[in-house]
């Protein structure tokens, strides 16, 4: 395999690249680089040569390289990136084949599997990691919905404590609970259908899961400020210890949905007296942290 690489002036990208992708059918990827260009990367058996590339954009491709790579794509990718996410500079989601993170960057190793969502390339898991980053640490954490257990992983390695983290596909669960052991992140992981279950509440609340869900956890804490009891999640299993105390609700970092539900969202919320202080947006979703009115 042979891998080629190019620079492009980032306002001219688009443009030139309608020209070029019909000669690259393996696809390419891009890295931004200083001085307004970006790098452009394509990898195949037998790559087009300089000379049509460039005939096809009519104009030289500067930085060009070309070089031998593995026929595997997991050397590859160990070898070049690609697949990873750097968060705020302060956070790195990536697979087990992407070189590791920098010195000073929580390097976060997440695998797909089971069905869960969030290994950190949407848009939505990003922008709750971006809020989760403004936070100081203080008292337990709740994933809610967790899909591969992103979220929750940050959060105990951040210095979130105790944490337990949901979902109702066990498949997700299972890899959520994988990739906890392959951060060393001490969570508690359970099988749990929020829409019709008891919604575990903590200090931090990270709930990236669509209105349904939201509207269930808004109602948790309308009954929570009224003071009716808290059940805690039972046991994981017959010798299990009970779930510790997760705290009294200060945070709550929203997510999965669109800006269209956001206001509606937000509403059920400040229903049960929590308001917006932050949002996101990013690539058509929306974020938010909320937290009690008036503290």
């Amino acid at each position: 395999m042979r891998r080629v690489s190019f620079r492009l002036p980032v306002d001219d990208k688009e443009e030139l690249l309608d020209a070029l992708m019909p000669l690259l059918p393996a696809g390419v990827r891009e890295r931004p680089l200083d001085g307004g260009e970006v790098e452009l990367a394509t990898t195949a058996a037998a790559p087009p040569p300089r000379a049509m590339l460039e005939a096809a954009v009519g104009r030289p491709l500067g930085g060009w390289r070309e070089e031998e790579v593995p026929d595997d794509w997991r050397d590859r990718r160990a070898m070049f990136g690609g697949g990873g996410f750097l968060v705020a500079g302060r956070v790195l989601v990536r697979s087990p084949w992407d070189p590791p993170a920098e010195p000073g960057v929580l390097d976060l190793v997440l695998e797909r599997g089971g069905g869960g969502f969030g290994s950190g390339s949407h848009a939505t898991t990003r922008m709750c990691l971006e809020l989760l980053l403004e936070l100081q640490p203080s008292g337990g954490a709740a994933d809610l919905g967790c899909g591969l257990g992103t979220l929750a992983i940050a959060a105990a390695r951040l210095g979130w404590a105790p944490v337990i983290a949901v979902d109702r596909m066990e498949g997700a669960v299972e890899a959520a609970r994988a990739n906890g052991a392959r951060n060393a992140a001490t969570v508690d992981w359970r099988v749990t259908d929020l829409e019709s279950a008891e919604v575990p509440l903590a200090g931090l609340l990270l709930v990236n899961a669509p209105p349904p869900v939201h509207a269930r956890v808004a109602s948790a804490l309308r009954a929570d400020a009224a003071g009716a009891p808290r059940t805690d999640l039972p046991a994981a299993g017959p010798s299990a210890a009970a779930t510790p105390a997760l705290g009294a609700p200060r945070h709550v970092i929203a997510s999965g949905v669109v800006p269209a539900e956001l206001e509606a969202v937000a509403s059920d919320y400040a229903g049960a007296g929590w308001d917006v202080v932050a949002t996101r947006a990013e690539d058509g979703w929306s974020a938010a942290l909320l937290e009690p009115r008036g503290a």
